[in-house]
Parts: structure tokens; sequence; C-alpha cells
């Protein structure tokens, strides 16, 4: 009975053990994005709408931007090389109609924005827990 006992006890303490060692990175991901929102960068995936737009294709580019009032200015980890400079027209949610939003890399929970630009539309997409406030930064200033 021992026995049985002490190999439950195992199975739950190496059950939570892993149950943290998924939720923690998350967890940490979760702040950091909220502190780095709060200097003005997050992170960031972007692609075009459709052609090139930019010199951004329609695969996805992953990296962080700076942000502040109609502008982004993103700098690439994966994908396209170089930074660029987005002055955003306008900015809306995301819709069906652009094309699937699957993203190539694991890298959490996103929301997508269409941004649209002097030279086209490209999909923005910036982690769940700063989206909305980082779409209201990027938006172009009332004139």
């Amino acid at each position: 009975m021992a026995f049985l006992l002490q190999l439950v006890v195992e199975f739950l303490l190496s059950f939570l053990g892993s149950l943290f060692w998924w939720l923690i990175p998350e967890q940490i991901q979760r702040r950091n994005d909220r502190k780095r929102f709060l200097e003005g960068e997050v992170r960031c995936g972007i692609r075009a709408v459709k052609g090139r737009v930019l010199n951004i294709g329609t695969e996805w580019s992953v990296g962080v931007a700076q942000i502040s009032p109609g502008m982004l200015h993103f700098t690439p980890a994966i994908g396209i090389v170089g930074t660029r400079e987005v002055r955003v027209l306008s900015i809306r949610d995301r819709d069906d109609s652009i094309g699937p939003s699957e993203h190539e890399y694991s890298v959490g929970e996103w929301l997508d924005f269409v941004v649209t630009t002097a030279a086209g539309e490209l999909v923005v997409r910036f982690p769940l827990e700063v989206a909305d406030a980082a779409a209201e930064v990027i938006s172009p200033p009332e004139a």
C-alpha cells in the first residue's frame, strides 16, 4: 500500500512540475509584453495581404516594432531583412477576406489587424496581451 501511495505522489509531483514548466514561461512572456509595451515597443508579426507592400511579401516576418501614433518601425528577427518604416493611414480588425492567418512559428496567442499604407495593405499581428492597446497607439492621429 505504501508503494502505491508513493507511486501516486510521485506521479502528481511529476504532473505538477510539467504543468508549471509550460505555464510559467507563458506568464513570463505576458509580463515581458506588458513591460515592453510601456516602453513603446511590441513583439510583432507582419505580412502583405497580397503582392508586395513596402518590400514585404505575403510570408510572415516576426520581430519587434517601435510604435508611435501613425507609425510602426518594424525590425525583423525572422523573415524579411532590414527595418521597415510603416506609416499607418488606417487600421481595422482582421476579417476572413484577407486569407488564412496561420502562423508558422509557435509564439503564443496573437491578434491580427489590417493596416492600410500608401503602398497597400499589411496584416500586423500583436501579442494578445497588448494587441488592442498597440493598435490604438499606431492608429493615425485625427486630422
